[in-house]
């Protein structure tokens, strides 16, 4: 029992198991040095509109799709360098989706750039009616909470940060502290004295 264990360690040691591969690397757009991103992985053909910079790391069971809009362009996701993504996170891009460097996020995340139509006198049912689509940006050293759900045309400004179980509707400044549904800012940091401050 002992020798198989041994040999199970080896192999997941040198062969790495648990990450995609080389192979399935070269499916993006981008795939920089030193980063990983853990299986299993849920991912559509569209891969080489992903692009992650160096040294990232993807936790596993996260949900990776590309999607097209209602003009047929097909969103794209990019993750920046040194960039620390927890696990069952999703990214669901009709529109674009752009994360900075230095982001930490946490897991049981959605990010989405798109949502379902809701027309009611439409003949189609919500699933097949157009996706409206607006992009996302996460700018850099964002600190993003568990189970945080961020949606279409938001901006989270550089170093904000977004409490746990925060749906974020609308952009947030920089150095800001937002929490709750809707998110809203209930701090801001002042630079000059050195502190957070309530709002």
């Amino acid at each position: 029992m002992n020798i198989k264990r041994s040999i199970w360690n080896l192999i997941h040691i040198y062969i790495k198991i648990d990450i995609i591969g080389p192979l399935e690397k070269r499916k993006y757009g981008f795939f920089g040095k030193g980063s990983r991103i853990f299986k299993p992985l849920i991912h559509d053909k569209n891969r080489r509109y992903v692009s992650v910079g160096n040294n990232t790391i993807i936790g596993n069971n996260s949900r990776i799709q590309c999607y097209p809009n209602e003009q047929g362009r097909i969103g794209c996701l990019t993750i920046g360098n040194d960039c620390r993504i927890g696990n069952r996170c999703s990214f669901l891009c009709g529109g674009e989706i752009s994360i900075g460097n230095g982001v930490l996020m946490a897991s049981d995340i959605l990010v989405s750039s798109e949502n379902h139509s809701m027309d009611p006198e439409s003949q189609l049912y919500y699933m097949s009616q157009p996706l409206k689509c607006d992009s996302v940006e996460i700018k850099d050293g964002c600190w993003i909470g568990e189970k945080v759900c961020i949606l279409p045309g938001v901006s989270i400004g550089i170093k904000s940060i977004v409490g746990a179980g925060s749906i974020v509707t609308k952009s947030i400044p920089d150095n800001s502290l937002a929490v709750g549904n809707p998110a809203r800012v209930i701090k801001t940091y002042n630079f000059e004295e050195h502190m957070w401050e309530s709002l």
